[in-house]
């Protein structure tokens, strides 16, 4: 978890990083967080600093609602209140 976060842009500077460094975490839902962050918290200013050069809230949005329905669906298949084998 660590890793990822130096590598999503939680503690570098993510414009900073090399080119497959700021693509390898968009599959992880902490970079989708950071950079929602980083569009709420930083002024205007540092938006073409951002790896597609705006802040782009809807895709924020719509990769971390992805995320959401997946760890949904994940939780109901293999969450059980009761034991199979009782």
């Amino acid at each position: 978890m660590l890793i990822l976060q130096f590598i999503s842009g939680v503690y570098l500077q993510f414009y900073l990083l090399p080119d497959w460094m700021q693509n390898a975490p968009s599959v992880f839902p902490l970079k989708w967080m950071a950079r929602g962050v980083r569009g709420v918290f930083l002024p205007d200013s540092f938006a073409n600093l951002e790896q597609s050069g705006s802040r782009d809230f809807p895709l924020i949005a719509l990769s971390l609602l992805i995320w959401l329905v997946v760890g949904l669906v994940l939780s109901r298949v293999t969450f059980r209140w009761i034991r199979k084998d009782t």
